[in-house]
């Protein structure tokens, strides 16, 4: 429970963001001949993760099915975090430009990082293109 416990005093500390989804404890750090950090010796982390909430519509579904493409799942739910699924900000930025190439609506980055759901990041984008930022 030491991993939850740690989890649980960063959320405290940092923005949502910044929070890992996983902490792997481990014995000991692998080393090189040399001394440094093995950083291919290292466990591959994958979090699991249920999927929250399914897609109630076209807008959800592109957005979800997007969101899996990039961070490598199968699914992904109107409620899960996009951070906790194992995103980063470059891949929020992908989201973004995604966003204004499929739906011609601009959104701010920090919207991702404050509500980084599917549901709530479309819900901007109809509100969005219902006054008049861009095409529907």
């Amino acid at each position: 429970m030491l991993e939850q416990e740690l989890i649980s005093y960063l959320r405290q500390l940092l923005p949502e963001y910044m929070v890992p989804s996983a902490i792997v404890v481990l014995e000991a750090l692998p080393q090189t001949p040399n001394h440094k950090v093995d950083v291919n010796a290292l466990p591959e982390v994958t979090v699991e993760l249920d999927m929250d909430g399914a897609p109630g519509d076209d807008l959800e579904r592109d957005l979800a099915g997007f969101w899996g493409q990039i961070l490598h799942r199968d699914e992904v739910g109107v409620h899960n975090d996009f951070f906790q699924l194992g995103g980063n900000s470059l891949q929020a930025m992908r989201v973004i430009a995604h966003i204004r190439k499929t739906y011609g609506v601009g959104v701010p980055a920090q919207h991702v990082f404050e509500q980084p759901t599917v549901a709530a990041l479309a819900a901007r984008v109809r509100d969005a293109v219902a006054v008049g930022e861009g095409k529907a």
